[in-house]
């Protein structure tokens, strides 16, 4: 069944039902609370009945089942809560505190059974306050006759809303307020409710809770809102979610996400887009720290190389975020010590000054500690942090930073589905790369992989490949028996260190980047099962024909320089020498590419053979370059076929 969710914002503006709504996360979150630290002990009962579980097959099936840890029991667990704590459904109710169990039995399940692979996920943990985000709501009932539709509901219609907040349908007018919300006499009523959208909870407390839903002004949503919400009967259910934000009352903006039973929306851009996504090229990928190559080709003819990479806007305002965070962390760590100074040493600084004022007989000096926080023996803060006293403005910066954090992880996730779409309309949708550890590189190089997050254009490439091919996805091939890296088109393997980002090849002569070379070979390998990356095999053949081609040898010319080093930190002490060095006729310099991109020198033969080549290649930033390659460069990449 199609399934996709839109997500709407909510207008919080009226004090009653803000602060119901806040009453509602604050009761929400301490049964979730509650539930989880039951859920913690019945796992440590569960793990401490050793030989109980090994008693027969069924034993630790038994044990479950008698300490409770099941959904079921998790379920009755928030009943039991509720019973003891009735003010609680005052703001809430039974049904959502089953479903909050349900969200508490998920990471349970997960910890208490492997995967496919074996592997368990750790034992759950209890979430903080400011991590609990979602409240989750009944779905609609598709078989049960009249109205069964529980928890939150969507009532009204969009023309409706649409006409309350003065637009029309060809073009929207200014922003105009939505009328305060006003609940019909009775609560069968609202299903006759005809009006502007509202999300509505009916039954709770004093009355129905209603929030308005505020639609986005651009009238370029259009298209978006009618898929979702011209049609009521594909509503199907709807969660609660906040996030900080210091510019509203409250400290918080809420959404509704609404899951609809249909497919998701698709741009008519998208649509053609995806409609020239060329059939019959093979296309392979080099993923780098800070860039990405990708090469394709059709049959060993047509070669074409791109790099993906951070243009100089970019780095400038990821140079900028930098150290603005840097200097908001230093101002909440300065309002946090001046409002619990008694938690804090004094830096040794401040020690000899107060022991020089105190030798010369002067008064003790009032100071903040600049310090080391006051800790046990064991390392853990005398006070816990949640217990600190903390100013208004310390709360205002820190639900600044998260709004800031937040808006930038959608900035990436954007800019990341246009590139990939991009990508896959120029090269294919037969993509092959390394099958290598981002955990390991964010090990070593944790702000570079940061700013250029490879991790998330590789999965936005691989939702665009599963939107335009259901029967393909990105395959990996295994490292160990390709070693693309260390190999030339003809064959000839030669080991390269890491800070050689130049492939010179002592055989076949052929000179280009490191990556681009290594991309090219991605476009050759074939794999007999595509899910199991030890079955590549780099088709040399292939690579030959395109080393063949008169076109392949300036193509990979213009990628010298192109590429970017990764830190200071991966380079070795002594660097080795590039490949063939000592040879008279294919001798570079020694030593690895300078920290400004240059590369090492050619030969005089092959500077006179690559000099034009590499002049030549066609920079994004020219405002009389195409079309198409300022649209390129508007996404991040650089066509250097």
């Amino acid at each position: 069944m199609p399934k996709a969710t839109i997500r709407l914002a909510l207008d919080t503006t009226d004090p009653v039902q803000r602060r119901r709504v806040e009453k509602l996360f604050s009761a929400c979150f301490q049964l979730r609370r509650a539930v989880q630290s039951d859920a913690r002990h019945r796992i440590d009962a569960y793990w401490a009945a050793r030989h109980e579980r090994a008693t027969d097959r069924d034993g630790p099936k038994q044990v479950r089942e008698r300490v409770g840890l099941s959904k079921k029991g998790l379920e009755a667990a928030a009943k039991a809560h509720l019973d003891a704590a009735p003010h609680l459904l005052h703001w809430s109710s039974k049904a959502l505190g089953l479903h909050l169990a349900d969200t508490v039995w998920e990471p349970t399940s997960r910890h208490l059974f492997g995967d496919s692979s074996g592997k368990r996920a750790g034992r759950p943990r209890i979430a903080s306050w400011w991590d609990f985000r979602r409240v989750p709501g009944r779905s609609r009932s598709r078989t049960a006759k009249g109205n069964k539709w529980e928890t939150f509901r969507l009532h009204g219609t969009l023309d409706a809303t649409k006409d309350t907040m003065g637009r029309q349908a060809a073009g929207w007018r200014h922003h105009q307020p939505i009328p305060s919300p006003s609940a019909p006499s009775h609560v069968d009523s609202w299903w006759a409710y005809d009006g502007p959208l509202m999300v509505v909870m009916a039954g709770v407390g004093d009355g129905d809770l209603v929030l308005p839903v505020r639609l986005p002004p651009a009238p370029s949503a259009q298209a978006h809102l009618d898929h979702f919400l011209m049609d009521p009967s594909v509503w199907h259910k709807i969660d609660l979610v906040r996030h900080r934000d210091p510019h509203v009352a409250g400290g918080w903006s809420y959404e509704a996400h609404l899951l609809c039973l249909v497919d998701p929306y698709v741009s008519q851009s998208t649509i053609d887009r995806r409609a020239r996504v060329p059939v019959g090229r093979r296309a392979g990928g080099d993923v780098n720290v800070s860039n990405i190559s990708v090469a394709s080709h059709t049959d060993g003819t047509d070669l074409r190389v791109m790099t993906v990479e951070r243009t100089a806007d970019q780095k400038e305002r990821e140079q900028q975020r930098r150290v603005k965070e840097r200097r908001r962390q230093k101002a909440l760590d300065r309002s946090r010590r001046n409002s619990n100074p008694d938690q804090y040493h004094l830096s040794k600084r401040q020690e000899r000054a107060a022991q020089r004022r105190a030798d010369n007989g002067l008064p003790a000096k009032t100071q903040f500690p600049k310090g080391p926080r006051r800790a046990r023996s064991d390392g853990k803060p005398q006070q816990a942090y949640r217990k600190d006293q903390l100013s208004n403005s310390y709360r205002q910066n820190r639900a600044a930073a998260a709004k800031e954090a937040r808006a930038a992880a959608i900035a990436r996730r954007d800019t990341a589905r246009q590139v990939a779409g991009e990508l896959v309309a120029i090269h294919g949708a037969d993509l092959t790369i390394e099958h290598g550890s981002l955990t390991a590189w964010a090990k070593a190089w944790g702000r570079a992989v940061h700013a250029f997050t490879p991790g998330l254009l590789i999965a936005a490439i691989e939702a665009v490949i599963a939107a335009v091919a259901t029967d393909k996805t990105v395959k990996r091939a295994g490292t160990r028996h390709t070693a693309l890296s260390q190999h030339c088109l003809c064959g000839r393997r030669a080991k390269k260190p890491l800070s050689q980002r130049v492939h010179l090849c002592v055989e076949c002569g052929l000179i280009g980047g490191r990556d681009a070379v290594s991309a090219v070979l991605a476009a050759c390998v074939d794999m007999v099962d595509p899910d199991q990356p030890t079955t590549a095999t780099v088709d040399y053949g292939l690579a030959g024909r395109l080393a063949a081609d008169p076109a392949t040898i300036p193509t990979l010319r213009k990628t010298l320089g192109v590429q970017e080093h990764p830190e200071a930190s991966t380079d070795p002490p002594n660097p080795g020498l590039l490949p063939g060095e000592g040879d008279p006729a294919t001798s570079l310099t020694a030593g690895s590419a300078p920290r400004t991109g240059t590369v090492p020198t050619p030969t005089p033969n092959e500077t006179a053979a690559g000099a034009a080549d590499h002049v030549g290649a066609r920079s994004m930033t020219n405002p009389n370059a195409p079309p198409d390659d300022r649209r390129l460069a508007a996404a991040g990449l650089r066509d250097i076929s």
